[in-house]
């Protein structure tokens, strides 16, 4: 482990040498990633402590260059893709590669807190388990209806009388995923060091996947749990609920599991005394890498603009283009939005997300297949107004609702999509709304 008298034995040239480069990108990471995370949030919080608490080094083996050549790859791709990932990437590598060049090699547990930090882990965990969501919705339902046959789903509802639970207020638990997650890690590192054993990277792994079967685990609960005992979203018997059934179902079997599992599988690691640092052509790289990255800073486009997709103008509509090349298109009773996707790489202008911020809730989510599409379904309410709305993802060649779909084939194909969003006044409008525009195929080949 690295201690502060490792640090004192370095010589006067590498301690300024790992100072003056962990400035630089100190210095840049507050340039570039101001606007990337939440920095005042509990969560960021909880990744900088665990970060702390599993931050580790075998300081015997120094003058790795593995995460240098990692950082280049990242560095040369933020370059051609300007996204906010892709420079955390290559800032965190780069960082890596400071402390195994100068300092010792780093635990796993560090990369998997840095991985995990990341909103682009948040952003994908809010996407693609919106499936997951709406199943577990109908689970919680179709098991609650064996108890109470008055109990039923619609969508993303579960109807109790005269009341309403909505899987997206019921189940945020799934947005305590990368929590329980940190919370595993910070177990792990804990344990190590308490049994001086540590795990290999693969049961490492296996842990976080069991970690994440305990949480989806503990929300179908949790549902069960607000639903049964009518505990309306804003108490705080609702959020003990879901307090309560994290730590029943995901931390207490944490504690229970995590020290046998290390005291049966764990590893003593062996430790000699410090390496020196050796002055190859590692130092000429992390000095090659540092100007890179400043390059990239300072002449790269700041922004990745999404290209604009040519789309079917229909008769009766109104059209507008508006920032970012999304079109808009107005009749007498609809409004639809046509959101190009910058590619397969980028989050999208979810419905979710937008109408959310524009104070409408969704209720009674479904899917629904359509003319042989399948799509998503929402009823929007805001105050006293009810609108109604689908949307899915279109190219030339097909239509979907499905994130790997689309994604999958716009990565491998190099099909361009963009985000279809159509919204009616009245219920009995969207159904052939949504039919027209499928059988329109707004987005020519």
């Amino acid at each position: 482990m690295l201690t502060l008298l490792d640090i004192r034995n370095l010589n006067r040239g590498a301690k300024l040498s790992a100072a003056m480069l962990l400035a630089v990108y100190f210095i840049l990471a507050i340039l570039q990633l101001q606007d990337y995370f939440e920095w005042r949030s509990p969560f960021f919080l909880l990744c900088v402590l665990t970060l702390l608490l599993v931050f580790q080094v075998d300081a015997s083996r120094k003058g790795s260059t593995r995460w240098g050549w990692i950082a280049l790859v990242f560095g040369l791709l933020s370059w051609q893709l300007p996204v906010f990932t892709l420079r955390y990437a290559t800032l965190v590598t780069a960082t890596f590669f400071v402390v195994e060049y100068f300092y010792g090699r780093l635990s796993f547990l560090v990369v998997l807190t840095a991985i995990l930090a990341s909103p682009a882990i948040d952003n994908i965990t809010g996407v693609f388990t919106f499936p997951i969501r709406l199943g577990l919705s109908g689970m919680a339902g179709r098991l609650l209806h064996l108890v109470n046959p008055a109990i039923t789903t619609s969508g993303n509802l579960i109807l109790v009388g005269n009341s309403e639970f909505s899987v997206d207020t019921a189940c945020m638990g799934l947005q305590m995923l990368l929590t329980s997650l940190l919370c595993g890690v910070a177990l792990i590192a804990l344990y190590q060091r308490r049994q001086q054993c540590v795990l290999t990277s693969a049961l490492l792994l296996l842990v976080l996947a069991f970690i994440v079967v305990l949480n989806v685990i503990a929300n179908l609960l949790r549902i069960i749990l607000l639903v049964q005992f009518a505990l309306p979203p804003g108490t705080a018997a609702h959020e003990m609920g879901g307090i309560i059934t994290l730590l029943i179902y995901v931390v207490l079997p944490l504690l229970f599991l995590l020290p046998r599992l290390i005291k049966r599988f764990g590893k003593t690691p062996v430790q000699g005394p410090p390496a020196p640092v050796s002055y190859g052509y590692g130092m000429g790289l992390q000095w090659l890498l540092a100007a890179g990255i400043i390059g990239i800073h300072c002449w790269a486009p700041s922004k990745a603009a999404a290209h604009a997709i040519p789309v079917k103008h229909l008769p009766g509509y109104t059209y507008t283009v508006l920032p970012d090349n999304v079109v808009k298109a107005t009749s007498a009773k609809v409004l639809l939005y046509v959101k190009p996707v910058k590619g397969f790489y980028f989050t999208d202008h979810q419905p979710m997300i937008c109408w959310k911020g524009s104070g409408f809730e969704f209720h009674k989510v479904k899917e629904a297949t359509i003319t042989g599409t399948k799509v998503f379904t929402a009823e929007l309410k805001k105050d006293s107004s009810t609108l109604y709305t689908a949307w899915w993802y279109e190219s030339g060649v097909g239509a979907t609702n499905s994130q790997l779909e689309w994604r999958w084939d716009a990565g491998i194909n190099g099909n361009s999509y963009a985000l279809v969003n159509v919204t009616v006044e009245k219920q009995f409008l969207l159904l052939p709304t949504v039919t027209n525009l499928l059988n329109a195929h707004l987005i020519p080949e």
